[in-house]
């Protein structure tokens, strides 16, 4: 099963056909979560001193002549609702999902099937929309995300990966309380070749080590990037809090 990095989170593309014989009628477990997601984009390009004018200062950006730098920029967010049916665990402990996005605004996707692993790899129908908050939620709804056997004398593990697109995280547990955790997540994601990119991820994750779910998540991300003479930089901001839990209102 191939495993690709993707910008924030680490995802792969399967053929269609690799879930069409996965997905029951019915779902194990129903997670809905809030959520409220903004990004922010500033683009410079160097326009080797030319006027406002010339470097496109008037429509909407700024430059500087001096520097010979033009600065674009913009934002939008939104906020809605997620929803996770839990389909299966699969024998090599990946989770099988179907995750929908229901947003007051633009931020809205259909159900696509992905499954999910500990490690935070993410594997997802390759012809459906997954919004990068989707992915921030799926990224630590593994079966194992938090592993006894993986943590240090300070309830801290890393995961690495190589190519391409490299990450390097680390999770740290600040808290625990009876399986209430607190886990800080750091994480460095770099893309390398004619396009350039670094993002630095930083997050609070509230975790349920008993249900083995996330019941809060709060991350920040800046992504910066270049190709030639352009210089970008998106910074982003998602915010999930757990609504409903079918299993947990199954047991009361």
């Amino acid at each position: 099963m191939k495993r690709l990095l993707c910008a924030f989170g680490v995802a792969a593309l399967l053929p269609i056909s690799a879930f069409a014989q996965s997905t029951p009628a019915s779902p194990q477990r129903h997670l809905v979560y809030s959520f409220t997601w903004g990004l922010s984009n500033d683009t410079q390009v160097h326009t080797s001193g030319m006027d406002n004018e010339m470097s496109g200062g008037g429509i909407g950006g700024t430059s500087d002549s001096a520097s010979g730098m033009a600065d674009f920029s913009g934002g939008t967010s939104d906020k809605g609702t997620i929803t996770v049916d839990v389909v299966r665990e699969q024998t090599d402990t990946g989770l099988v999902v179907s995750v929908s996005e229901q947003g007051q605004e633009t931020r809205k996707a259909p159900p696509a099937t992905c499954v999910v692993y500990s490690d935070t790899t993410i594997v997802c129908d390759p012809n459906k929309v997954v919004h990068m908050e989707e992915l921030t939620l799926l990224r630590f709804l593994g079966s194992h995300f938090v592993d006894p056997n993986q943590l240090d004398a300070k309830g801290h593990w890393r995961v690495e990966r190589d190519g391409p697109i490299s990450s390097v995280a680390d999770y740290t547990i600040s808290k625990n309380a009876a399986g209430v955790m607190t886990i800080d997540e750091v994480r460095v994601v770099k893309e390398t070749g004619a396009h350039q990119r670094t993002t630095n991820i930083n997050a609070t994750v509230g975790y349920d080590a008993v249900k083995t779910l996330p019941t809060s998540i709060s991350e920040f991300t800046i992504e910066r990037s270049e190709q030639g003479e352009q210089y970008n930089t998106v910074k982003s901001q998602t915010v999930l809090q757990l609504q409903s839990d079918s299993l947990a209102a199954a047991k009361n």
